[in-house]
């Protein structure tokens, strides 16, 4: 059983260290091995190594079938394997390591060897195909083989009869060439190509199937190759992976350097020699498949065939406007033309009339200018190298015209062209064109720019013309373009304010139509019309800015005889007024302890907060009228936000909302009690009014020990509350402490010499402790520094007291 599992372990490296390659079949005997005495632990450690080599349990199975294990033995291994894996193994697979393979008929093959990417140069033309990942040259032996395909040992010949008489053969050719019919005997087919063993076969069968030679028989013969055999090639020379390879009978040349990686930096793809019983049969060159697509170079291969890749003979480097740049193998007699033909041709963009010629010579190098004329003739060396420059960046034979034509654009120049021509071929100018002037650009000599004007209208009138020349731009400019755009503006109670276009003897109803018709809230009895001054009235200085004109246009858009004549010039603005007296609705929300709750729109702009308590059906029993609060709202402008922003900077213990509203302190008893006077506020759009029940609690937060609510107690002022949250705290600005009253107003402590007057207390207040900012510890390095400056000031001190005392 030790001498079994060795065997097997011995089987797994022996597949990894070849790489492929051909195995003795005698080197290991798996031939007596009994799967059944193999222990859990000795099928576990052959997984491992498998996995470790890389082999796949299929690779491993078809290697133990190769070395003769008996397909009962191999079954019992597969399940093995499979239970061992189940119970604590672990997997096999790894991808990017193969050795062989089985096919679907049995036979073990070779498979390709990956090769190291780093030692690939993929210049070289012809590398990727023989290393792309996503290409498999591989022989397809599922085909069925060529009339020409030459039988030998191990092939299978299949042999059916139909007709009259029905019968099927599926006879392997021996080792010596045969095979046995029976009733009829051995038959030699080896050596023989498929269609030639087919005749013979055949001549053979009519000795018993007689039918089959008659004129119009009854009984019919197929004849065909199944399994295809396994040969054995030599893959040597100038390859990444050398050595003898098992494929099918079918197998071309290709295939077997495919397996082999192809031709390695050194190695040719245009002098690779099969040669078989010491003699050579063919040079292969891959250049006539990859270039012309010729297939009838890649050769059938036999059993024992050597290929044989030897060192390259000349590599020429193509690099610039080539359709293919890289490292390009060459034969003796090959010329610039043929570099340029393998590598594609030139490129759109390629200066063809020249190609730079790049060569080393024994002892230094050389550069050659090679015209288009002597492409057919430059041999070119090994190492040498050629380059296709680009075209110029320009054109020539291109003029451009642009501006008021009917068809702007570029136009070929042909000669004598002239400015007229020119113009006629863009169809002419058109009605807005500016008849003055116009431009032509022109690149000169010294690739500086150069400006020529013309009158347009007196080339138009055949009067003046001018020879146009490569790169000319024309410039026909129209009236707009020499023009501000001609706006007019509309402001205020219209639909659509804003900019529109100004057009021809637009009049004041044109513009509000355009601008949607006025709004609900427009006054069209005061129209007012800006209007800058002209360019004769800006000549002279003076005061005057603007003309106003005050116009009265109905709803309807209709004006009086006079207005309706006024039209608008370019540039006007025009205002339209919002009616004196339309508001927009104003609603104030009434919250908390009164009868009715809710919003209420304002009848008047002087409606008072007593008028809205009346319409609310006035105070609910429960109603605290010193706690009632009004919130108004605000708009906080950009400057105020940025001096808030200065002053929280510059004291951190500012504090300011941005709430969006302001509190507005009232006394709702007062305003109750005398409605109509001054405290009685007007109401305005937005603004809240809250009325709260009674409050039986104070809080009290801020710089005390304890912030908390307590309970009122009437008489009391701000110390006794603060006493309540246990004092005051180490940080607290006791002389700037303050109460909140429940209506928003607030009082402060006061201070005389060395006492306090604190305020007041009322239920529902909030009293405040302001803190002081908390300073940061000086930092150990502050510390360091100052200690440093103490010692040196003593020393000083004491330095100054001694010389004093001298």
């Amino acid at each position: 059983m030790r001498l079994l599992f060795l065997s097997l372990l011995l089987l797994v490296a022996s597949s990894v260290t070849t790489w492929g390659q051909s195995i003795d079949p005698n080197s290991v005997d798996v031939k007596s091995v009994n799967v059944d005495e193999m222990t859990d632990a000795q099928v576990l450690r052959m997984i491992q190594e498998m996995e470790k080599r890389g082999l796949s349990e299929q690779q491993a199975i078809a290697l133990a079938q190769a070395r003769g294990m008996s397909q009962e033995q191999i079954t019992k291994l597969r399940q093995r394997i499979n239970e061992v894996k189940l119970t604590g193994g672990t997997g096999l697979n790894q991808p990017g390591m193969e050795s062989s393979s089985v096919s679907e008929f049995g036979m073990i093959e070779s498979v390709k060897m990956p090769v190291d990417s780093a030692v690939i140069d993929q210049r070289i033309f012809g590398f990727s195909f023989f290393n792309n990942d996503k290409l498999t040259f591989e022989p397809n032996v599922n085909l069925p083989v060529p009339p020409s395909y030459v039988l030998g040992p191990g092939d299978e010949i299949i042999i059916d009869v139909w007709g009259v008489s029905q019968q099927s053969y599926n006879l392997l050719v021996d080792k010596n060439g045969f095979i046995n019919i029976p009733n009829i005997g051995p038959i030699q087919v080896g050596r023989l190509t498929q269609e030639e063993a087919q005749k013979r076969i055949r001549s053979k069968l009519t000795t018993i199937y007689s039918d089959l030679k008659s004129a119009n028989p009854k009984t019919f013969v197929s004849i065909n190759v199944g399994t295809v055999k396994s040969i054995k090639v030599n893959v040597i020379g100038e390859v990444f992976v050398p050595g003898t390879y098992t494929v099918p009978g079918t197998a071309t040349a290709f295939n077997a350097l495919y397996l082999a990686g192809g031709p390695n930096k050194e190695g040719s793809f245009r002098a690779i020699q099969v040669i078989r019983n010491g003699e050579l049969v063919t040079k292969l060159d891959v250049y006539e498949f990859l270039i012309k697509g010729k297939s009838d170079v890649n050769v059938s291969l036999s059993d024992g065939d050597v290929i044989l890749v030897p060192t390259y003979e000349k590599r020429i480097k193509v690099g610039g406007e080539f359709k293919r740049n890289g490292i390009f193998e060459a034969k003796g007699n090959e010329k610039m033309s043929d570099m340029i033909e393998y590598a594609g041709g030139f490129t759109e963009n390629a200066y063809t009339h020249r190609v730079e010629l790049y060569r080393t010579t024994s002892r230094q190098r050389a550069f050659k200018d090679v015209l288009a004329k002597e492409y057919e003739q430059v041999m070119l060396e090994s190492g040498d190298s050629i380059f296709a420059g680009t075209i110029l960046e320009r054109y020539e034979n291109k003029v451009s015209i642009q501006g008021a034509v009917y068809r702007p654009g570029n136009y070929e120049l042909t000669e004598g062209l002239t400015l007229k021509q020119l113009i006629d071929n863009a169809d002419g100018v058109r009605e807005d064109v500016f008849l003055n002037r116009g431009l032509i650009t022109r690149l000169m000599e010294d690739l500086t720019l150069q400006n020529i004007t013309f009158n347009v209208g007196a080339v138009l009138r055949g009067e003046s013309d001018i020879e146009l020349k490569r790169e000319d731009m024309i410039t026909i400019s129209s009236i707009d373009d020499l023009r501000e755009i001609r706006t007019v503006e509309i402001f205020g109670e219209v639909q659509y304010p804003g900019e529109f276009d100004y057009n021809q003897d637009m009049n004041l109803s044109d513009l509000v139509f355009k601008a949607g018709g006025f709004k609900e809230s427009a006054s069209e009895a005061f129209i007012e019309i800006s209007r800058r001054l002209s360019y004769d009235e800006a000549q002279k200085a003076g005061d005057r800015i603007a003309h106003v004109f005050q116009f009265t246009i109905s709803r309807e858009l209709k004006m009086n005889g006079e207005d309706a004549m006024f039209v608008l010039q370019p540039y006007d603005q025009i205002f339209v007024r919002r009616s004196p007296g339309y508001e927009d609705k104003s609603v104030v929300n009434i919250m908390g302890e009164v009868n009715y709750a809710g919003q209420f729109s304002l009848t008047s702009k002087k409606e008072r907060v007593s008028t809205i308590i009346q319409r609310a059906g006035g105070l609910s029993p429960n109603a605290y009228a010193k706690g009632a609060m009004l919130t108004r709202k605000v708009e906080v402008s950009q400057k105020v936000k940025r001096l808030r922003e200065q002053l929280v900077a510059s004291d951190t213990s500012l504090v300011f909302d941005d709430l969006g509203f302001d509190v507005v302190s009232i006394d709702l008893e007062k305003i109750l009690k005398q409605p109509g006077s001054k405290d009685d506020i007007f109401l305005q759009d937005g603004d809240e009014l809250v009325i709260p029940r009674e409050l039986q609690t104070v809080k009290v937060t801020g710089g005390v020990l304890n912030p908390l609510s307590v309970s009122f107690i009437e008489g009391k002022r701000l110390k006794h509350y603060v006493q309540s949250g246990g004092g005051f705290s180490l940080r607290a600005k006791k002389g700037k402490s303050y109460v909140i009253y429940p209506n928003g107003a607030a009082a402060s402590t006061k201070s005389f010499l060395f006492f306090r007057n604190y305020p007041k207390v009322m239920p529902g207040s909030e009293v405040v402790v302001p803190e002081k900012p908390e300073r940061e510890p000086m930092p150990a390095t502050a510390w360091i520094a100052m200690a440093s400056a103490l010692a040196s000031l003593s020393l000083t001190i004491v330095t100054i007291a001694d010389r004093m005392g001298n």
